[in-house]
């Protein structure tokens, strides 16, 4: 285990990609043909990083930052709200021993312990009709396949029969879904709490051996909280972003703003139902890609030789008049990062970057966590759920559940 502790704000070391894997599709478990060199990582049981990171100091220093916790000052102690998220990989990973898998939970949340517990867990790939999480302390408050906004797995992967061959049979035809979980006896109660479609009624069709059909449905799940004597509430969203191997090949026509547009609808919700300067919002959940794109990174790599190359996307790039391959990959990246530039383009700010180290088991940070305005981040760590795939790694844990780490912030309010 590592604590940074204040003031220290060394980063956790992490790995690049060594597969050439999409960011978006580690539940697959397809590696593409390449390899990439790992580089050596420093590997702990749980990454802690603290509000003394450069990060947290940068958000502190922030004008809007300084007021609200200016304002919890004035009223004693600030108020601790706990989140993680948590891609459950729609249980293909899950271990048969419920018991053990119960106890992994127990110790990932920190049930038990007020002060550390996750209050609100964000849950993608869950599966509509399996809780986990209400024998461990949970209460289910929000499902987006409780309200016919949610697909089956096979329709989610378009029905791929590769893709397919790793999901168990018998839940192959279950809703995948967006979930948000309440901690029974938090101190947050639940408002209220809905679920909205978030992604556009698209036909994906263009040829080139690129799966075709209807866009698969994305949704954001939301529960507004209130704490007693807290002035606004804060609410809590859970989306997991387009993207993945089958989508990504129509970057450069029909999905070419699909992310964007998917991210901008989520903010847009909040500025909606916002009903005063106090309310807050907490968005959480997997982005299908890293925060930035970097020429000898693992998205780059992704797109080199699972992209690229396609003939479907070459077809679309001469239509668009990409006569460059520069030019085609910078159409790649904007797409990619899109998400990131849609939040902080609305003033939003993340709540932890690749100092916290990786959340898929490719090596990749693809599980994010952003707030409607700066705010200050008591403590981020990563719990490890799954191992690396890549690059001869020893095991992170002993029983992992998913392909995914969860992430858990302490937001000071």
């Amino acid at each position: 285990r590592s604590v940074l502790s204040a003031p220290s704000i060394a980063p956790v070391v992490r790995s690049s990609l060594a597969g050439m894997v999409s960011p978006c599709e580690q539940h697959v478990g397809i590696p593409a043909p390449c390899a990439l060199r790992l580089a050596p990582r420093m590997r702990f049981r749980t990454a802690v990083c603290t509000v003394r990171a450069q990060r947290r100091v940068r958000l502190a220093r922030s004008p809007a930052s300084v007021g609200a916790n200016s304002t919890a000052e004035l009223r004693g102690q600030p108020d601790r709200l706990v989140v993680m998220t948590l891609n459950l990989q729609y249980f293909s990973s899950y271990p048969a021993d419920g018991k053990a898998a119960q106890e992994a939970l127990r110790r990932a949340t920190c049930i038990g312990d007020d002060e550390k517990a996750a209050d609100v867990i964000a849950v993608q790939e869950g599966v509509a009709d399996i809780d986990v999480l209400d024998a461990v302390g949970y209460a289910l408050v929000a499902c987006s396949g409780n309200v016919g906004k949610a697909q089956s797995v096979r329709e989610m992967v378009y029905s791929d029969s590769v893709t397919l061959k790793a999901c168990p049979e018998q839940l192959r035809d279950r809703l995948l879904c967006n979930q948000l979980y309440l901690r029974k006896g938090s101190g947050w109660s639940l408002e209220d709490s809905g679920v909205e479609r978030i992604s556009s009624d698209l036909e994906l069709r263009g040829g080139g051996d690129r799966c075709e059909g209807r866009l698969a449905v994305r949704s954001m799940v939301w529960a507004r909280l209130r704490r007693v004597g807290r002035e606004g509430s804060v609410l809590a969203m859970c989306t997991h972003i387009s993207g993945g191997r089958f989508e990504d090949q129509y970057f450069v026509q029909q999905l070419a703003e699909e992310r964007r547009l998917q991210t901008e609808r989520c903010v847009g919700f909040f500025e909606k139902q916002r009903r005063g300067p106090q309310d807050l919002a907490v968005i959480a959940g997997d982005f299908n890609a890293l925060e930035e794109y970097a020429r000898d990174g693992p998205m780059h790599a992704y797109y080199c030789f699972g992209v690229a190359p396609s003939a479907g996307v070459k077809a679309d790039a001469e239509a668009a008049g990409l006569g460059t391959r520069e030019a085609l990959e910078e159409r790649f990246k904007d797409y990619m990062v899109s998400p990131f530039g849609a939040l902080r383009g609305a003033h939003w700010a993340f709540a932890y970057g690749k100092e916290v180290g990786v959340s898929s088991s490719f090596g990749h940070l693809v599980d994010h966590m952003a707030t409607s305005r700066p705010v200050q981040v008591e403590q981020c760590e990563v719990k490890f759920l799954t191992n690396q795939k890549v690059g001869n790694q020893p095991p992170d844990t002993e029983l992992p559940l998913t392909d995914h780490n969860a992430v858990k912030v302490a937001f000071l309010l």
